[in-house]
């Protein structure tokens, strides 16, 4: 029966795989391709079945052909999807960065093999088409601008210069509005794509900070990822995301098991991001947070100076501002403090804690 549906999509494919073709031999080619699509189908079947996607076209479907990878959310809960099209884009760079191919690439001393997304959302109609009913094969065809929308905006990503993950107008807005994912994006870049008659807005993701990346992989991948890791972090030239997915994991291990360890090694990581990376503010975030909150590397007065480089990147930053504020109070600035509180009031008027803590302070009338 066909029906209207609106679909968060992701499509990712190998990067330069045309070229490669020509410097590898047949059997080489091959290897690879069956490697990626192996590696493809064990992210995406098991962080479906995770996350509680039904699949078989109810809520969510994906194939895999040559050196694609195609996935169609629609549970009905748009910032879910939104939230889990981001995590899947991830961890399908990190399941093809860690897998057979790319790290005998590594060793061999050689650039790894990279993979671009796209990733979209917009309506799409679902039917099944009369040519399948006579195949016996009754799955739903899914139709529609805005997939042809996202097969160019993963051919965008391949100019990316930080994840190489391209995302269109429609997807960068669902995940503003309160949907509160950590995600950061480039300034918006205006596209013309032949065919479509019109300049395409994209955004490139430019961090994104999520717990479940490392800890939601198959259990066929977890042995050795993170030692595979540090080791691809080591290289030359890694890409950025490997960065912020290693530090997060460290923060995570850091307050789950209170090893001094992993302190060391966030803050080890998150300098060496800062001199290697083009978007410092999150990573300013990473250093205050370590600093102002760690056991062995506590130095209040080196967090707020992060935090007070992450504001100059970005005064809006909520998250800044508010362990600023935090800070300042902690070392008896009170003055300052109230201070920021004030700025995340001004710009979210709604804020519970500074509306507390400026209360505290003087009576704040209720806007």
């Amino acid at each position: 029966m066909e029906r209207t549906v609106t679909a968060t999509m992701l499509f990712a494919d190998l990067m330069n795989s045309t070229e490669m073709a020509k410097i590898l031999t047949l059997q080489e080619y091959n290897e690879m391709i069956v490697d990626f699509q192996t590696t493809m189908f064990e992210v995406a079947s098991n962080h479906l079945a995770h996350y509680g996607y039904k699949g078989n076209g109810e809520d969510a479907e994906w194939s895999i052909v040559g050196d694609e990878i195609r996935v169609f959310l629609y549970s009905g809960a748009h910032v879910f999807d939104v939230r889990n099209a981001l995590i899947m884009a991830l961890k399908i760079k990190l399941g093809w960065l860690t897998s057979a191919f790319n790290q005998r690439i590594l060793k061999e001393g050689r650039l790894v093999s990279r993979i671009g997304v796209g990733i979209n959302s917009g309506k799409v109609i679902k039917d099944v088409r009369p040519w399948r009913e006579k195949l016996g094969r009754p799955q739903p065809n899914v139709e529609g601008y805005a997939i042809n929308l996202t097969k160019r905006i993963e051919s965008s990503s391949r100019s990316g210069r930080a994840y190489q993950v391209t995302v269109g107008d429609s997807f960068f807005r669902l995940c503003g509005n309160g949907a509160n994912i950590n995600v950061e994006f480039s300034r918006p870049q205006t596209f013309e794509f032949k065919g479509l008659g019109q300049n395409i807005t994209l955004y490139e993701v430019v961090s994104f900070i999520n717990h479940e990346i490392v800890t939601t992989m198959p259990p066929s991948m977890q042995p050795g990822l993170i030692e595979k890791m540090e080791y691809a972090v080591a290289q030359p030239m890694p890409e950025p995301w490997i960065f912020y997915t290693l530090l997060r994991y460290y923060i995570s291990k850091t307050l789950s098991a209170k090893d001094e360890t992993f302190e060391g090694k966030a803050i080890k990581l998150a300098r060496e991001a800062v001199d290697a990376l083009e978007h410092k503010r999150t990573l300013y975030n990473f250093l205050g947070w370590l600093h102002a909150y760690s056991k062995k590397f506590r130095d209040l007065d080196l967090a707020f100076q992060y935090y007070d480089k992450s504001l100059q990147l970005n005064p809006r930053d909520q998250k800044a501002l508010l362990h600023r504020a935090r800070l300042a109070e902690r070392m008896g600035h009170n003055d300052i403090s109230k201070r920021t509180y004030e700025e995340i009031l001004f710009y979210n008027p709604y804020h519970h804690e500074a509306r507390k803590k400026l209360n505290g302070y003087f009576p704040v009338q209720a806007p």
